[in-house]
């Protein structure tokens, strides 16, 4: 059996397969995510992380043995790190991924210093919100007694793969996503680094996601209830495991996650560097890609519902409401990466329902992948289909007002999601990929997925809503 974990914002989600990829168990366990300020958002690793991932595996072992386990992955949110003492105990909350902004001040001093030295197309793109490196700096000025007391600053699944192997490392994808490695050597930019008087000691090394991290020691194995010594690979953040979860991750596929926030993923043959973009090397060696991460999704729309005290009705007509709805209530991140950007409610009426506010939050997430999706095609032009997962691809009506606006066929994977691609992963350390994507288990989960085409006569309707999204934001980009 094989065990794939994911650490996400809301939840940590388990999956334990059998030897032909087939799904034997599942588990969830929500998270307590922190807001101890405006712009401040994080978790107590030690007792939400850790605690979580043991109740997962119990949950997991109720009626299987654990035993019989041959391979663990585990991945979480990108962008998301944690301090850590030489003993793998956390000596800082987490700092979340570009949904937190605190370190403003020190990504302005960073690009100033990029765009002086022309490092852009060597660090993939100029720092923001989703970065490691501000957010360090922001702690060694600001919480100095932590940064010196920190031994490692891991990634969100290393603090959990750390104890169980006792080896840090942060996965290749998301260290480039999170403008963390200088892409001509896929190492650390140590200009960089010296300049702003940043140890590169307290960095891990990095690797592929598809590497073995290390094995699991004999005290994890007493804490897990998983064999001494099994291997347990590096893993990598959501995305990358959610593409591998829907076999997604060759030239030309595209990913959209909906979950708490929005990620994409655009697999491509080669290195390219797009403005507001993240640019770098994909899940597998030898591929690259461009990501691109939202503030909106299952939040904002959960946060609209709340204002306006409405649900949303699934039998609704999927007509345009004429409403364009900015969803950066946490600021915009791709492809604007303006931490200061408001949210904007525009063309209301008296005629305007609640109900047709709720809507407009969904189509505002239409409008804003179609707005990256035609950035996208300045690299390379994107292809028809779109490959979907995360929370809300359980909502056919979300899906079907997405794909008119966006005019792709959606093809969402209701059954699978990064826990899956972890099981994949964990796979590999027996067989090489492209044999494990043939097992008979793994090729039934994907009959599993719902498509979703788009209307035409909708689409029409959609397309003068979907360019005025984009001219409210640029004619108010200047009062934020």
């Amino acid at each position: 059996m094989y065990i794939g974990i994911d650490m996400g914002t809301s939840s940590i989600k388990g999956i334990l397969t059998d030897e032909n990829g087939q799904i034997l168990a599942r588990s969830k366990v929500q998270t307590n995510l922190l807001n101890p300020k405006e712009g401040y958002f994080e978790v107590d690793a030690e007792h939400t992380w850790w605690d979580g991932f043991i109740k997962t595996l119990k949950i997991l072992s109720a009626n299987h043995d654990l035993k019989k386990v041959r391979a663990l992955c585990v991945s979480s949110m990108c962008g998301t790190f944690v301090p850590v003492d030489c003993d793998f105990n956390p000596v800082y909350h987490a700092i979340l991924y570009g949904i937190d902004t605190r370190a403003v001040q020190q990504i302005e001093r960073l690009n100033r210093f990029v765009k002086r030295n022309n490092l852009t197309e060597r660090l993939g793109g100029l720092f923001n919100t989703h970065s490691v490196i501000p957010k360090i700096l922001w702690l060694r000025e600001n919480e100095k007694a932590v940064y010196e007391k920190t031994f490692k600053f891991v990634e969100a699944n290393n603090f959990i793969t750390s104890r169980l192997t006792g080896v840090t490392a942060w996965d290749l994808p998301t260290a480039a996503g999170t403008t963390l490695i200088d892409q001509t050597t896929l190492s650390l930019p140590l200009d960089v680094l010296e300049k702003f008087e940043l140890n590169e000691a307290k960095i891990p090394p990095f690797k592929w996601p598809m590497e073995i991290l290390g094995c699991l020691s004999t005290k994890a194995a007493r804490q897990t209830g998983l064999p001494e010594g099994i291997p347990v690979m590096t893993g990598a953040c959501d995305i990358n495991a959610e593409a591998l979860a829907c076999q997604s991750v060759e030239p030309g596929d595209m990913v959209v996650v909906f979950g708490s926030t929005v990620s994409i993923l655009y697999t491509l043959d080669r290195y390219e560097c797009l403005a507001g973009f993240k640019s770098g090397p994909s899940v597998i060696e030898g591929t690259y890609r461009l990501g691109a991460a939202t503030s909106s999704g299952g939040r904002f729309v959960d946060w609209t519902k709340q204002l306006v005290k409405e649900e949303l009705i699934l039998d609704l007509e999927d007509e345009p409401t004429g409403l364009i709805f900015l969803p950066y209530i946490d600021g915009a991140r791709t492809p604007y990466n303006n931490p200061n950007a408001k949210g904007v409610l525009f063309g209301l009426r008296k005629e305007t329902t609640s109900i047709e506010v709720v809507k407009a939050s969904i189509e505002s997430l239409g409008y804003e992948l179609n707005l990256l999706i035609e950035k996208m095609h300045a690299v390379q032009p994107v292809g028809d289909t779109i490959h979907v997962l995360g929370g809300l691809s359980s909502n056919n009506l979300i899906l079907q007002i997405i794909a008119n606006i966006t005019n792709k066929t959606l093809f969402a994977h209701q059954q699978v999601d990064a826990a899956y691609g972890d099981c994949l992963m964990a796979m590999t350390t027996e067989r090489n990929y492209h044999e494990v994507i043939k097992l008979k288990g793994v090729l039934n989960s994907r009959k599993n997925s719902v498509k979703i085409t788009p209307k035409r006569i909708r689409s029409d309707r959609y397309e003068p809503f979907a360019k005025q999204f984009k001219k409210v934001y640029e004619s108010l980009k200047d009062c934020f």
